[in-house]
């Protein structure tokens, strides 16, 4: 085998409309040597938008996957990447606001499809309400970062058609305003704009989320040599610390390659070999 990696001076087609490049480029040259380039004239948003005025057509991973797939139809190249990303409150914790990055990455020559799951609460995820003429829209506003951070205002009644590209405190106010007339609650919603271009923070959620899906194209399955060779699966049952019970605690990884389905098992990253006491059922019922 060569010392260069399969895709170093690749050429890897992004289906993006928001400037994702500048976040996952970085990473595929550093650690590939590989060049992430724009899908040009690319419309994403037909499979779906951030602000809701068009629905994916299936979950996270379908969806990235069907994006990274455009990149095919108008770029000469063999790989291609996408990511699709969630964000809001958590269930259970309604003030607390969490999000996920998807980033589906395709090799037709090599047969490679993967999936990399990047899960954060590093979100500036806001959304507040507002009755027309609220003396607190402008701070509101202005603790969401606008105008670096983008937002979005929609009708309380009417969430599927939100006002986007707003350049001015006085745009947005005026917005607020006009929304909450229209709105059968009296109702404006302002919420954060989460397209990557016009969100700081979920640009450097991405560019983490690049770093991590480079590093695992660039390990090599040790039986075919495929690019993508990590963990697929995870398996509980750690021995408890005091009576050797299995917990629910992870036991060991699997790691596993994309192309010729090779697994291997590897022990925890942190070289734990018991689980504490305290997360053993048999031990907590004793």
């Amino acid at each position: 085998m060569s010392g260069l990696h399969p895709y170093a001076n690749a050429r890897i087609g992004l289906a993006t409309m928001h400037e994702k490049e500048r976040a996952l480029g970085p990473a595929f040259r550093r650690v590939l040597g590989a060049d992430v380039v724009a899908v040009p004239e690319l419309d994403t948003d037909t499979l779906g938008t951030f602000s809701g005025e068009v629905p994916r057509p299936d979950a996270l991973v379908e969806t990235s996957l069907l994006k990274a797939e455009l990149a095919f139809r108008t770029m000469d190249v063999d790989c291609a990447v996408a990511s699709e990303g969630s964000y809001g409150p958590i269930d259970r914790v309604p003030l607390v606001s969490s999000g996920v990055e998807i980033l589906a990455f395709i090799d037709r020559k090599r047969g490679i499809r993967l999936i990399d799951t990047f899960p954060t609460h590093h979100t500036s995820w806001r959304l507040s309400r507002f009755r027309a003429s609220d003396p607190n829209r402008l701070a509101v506003l202005r603790a969401m970062g606008f105008p670096r951070y983008g937002v979005f205002v929609a009708c309380s009644s009417d969430m599927d058609h939100p006002v986007k590209g707003l350049a001015t405190e006085e745009e947005v106010i005026a917005t607020m305003d006009r929304e909450a007339e229209r709105s059968t609650e009296g109702l404006a919603v302002l919420y954060s704009d989460m397209r990557a271009h016009r969100n700081p923070t979920r640009m450097k959620v991405l560019r983490a989320a690049g770093w991590q899906l480079a590093k695992r194209l660039q390990s090599l399955c040790p039986k075919c040599h495929a690019p993508g060779f990590g963990r697929i699966q995870s398996r509980r049952g750690l021995p408890c610390e005091a009576c050797g019970d299995p917990t629910h605690w992870i036991d060991f990884e699997i790691d596993g390659c994309n192309v010729c389905g090779h697994a291997e098992a590897r022990p925890r990253r942190d070289g734990r070999k018991t689980a504490p006491k305290l997360s053993c059922k048999s031990c907590r019922t004793a």
